[in-house]
């Protein structure tokens, strides 16, 4: 996130503008400062939605829930003409794979508007399990509407990336080759040499407690 990509989700997230209406903002004052302030302290981490030609259209955040490795995720793309294109689709999956795959979660929550057709389209595309509806929670165009409690778990996610690897497989930082090698040459070094504390472990770990 940059100065100027701050401003730019303050503007999308301003109250009564289409998109925080989408995302349940449009009644909160959501600033560059917080959005700021937020991202640099760890409480929210955002993320800025950018294409292959290097648009910056949108942004996906997570933050830490209560529960242990739990997290609840958000999003939002700041051009209409977007909202269909896939682009904000492929973001969350992003930010899903690396919550699971990097920060190992188990447990990732989205919370969206019942009237929200292109979030629901891609929850329900998304293997997410839709775990809890709270009736009449938002108030819009004269009337009240749901919002849904959606959550996908670290098994539901693993039987996923099995399911679609070949189609969006989940990338990794350091390449398996890479990690292969590095185990090859540490067995030969432990091999070679008896002084190493791999050798000891069993002593070490017949330790007691001093205490």
């Amino acid at each position: 996130m940059t100065a100027a990509d701050y401003v730019a989700v303050e503007g999308w997230l301003r109250p009564m503008a289409t998109t925080s209406a989408l995302t349940c903002d449009m009644n909160d004052l959501v600033t560059a400062e917080a959005l700021k302030e937020a991202n640099e302290s760890g409480k929210v981490r955002n993320f800025m939605v950018v294409t292959t030609a290097g648009d910056r259209v949108g942004v996906v955040s997570y933050r830490p829930s209560g529960g242990h490795r739990a997290y609840i995720i958000g999003g939002a793309i700041g051009d209409p003409a977007r909202w269909s294109s896939g682009v904000g689709g492929e973001a969350m999956g992003l930010l899903v794979d690396h919550l699971f795959h990097q920060l190992n979660a188990h447990r990732v929550e989205f919370a969206a508007a019942a009237y929200n057709k292109h979030t629901i389209s891609m929850l329900t595309k998304g293997g997410f399990v839709l775990e809890g509806v709270l009736r009449d929670f938002y108030f819009l165009d004269g009337e009240y509407h749901d919002k849904t409690i959606w959550s996908l778990l670290r098994d539901e996610f693993v039987a996923g990336a099995r399911q679609f690897k070949e189609h969006a497989p989940v990338l990794d930082l350091v390449p398996a080759k890479e990690k292969q090698r590095a185990k090859e040459l540490l067995a030969k070094y432990i091999a070679n040499e008896p002084g190493s504390s791999w050798l000891s472990f069993a002593d070490r770990a017949a330790r007691e407690r001093p205490y």
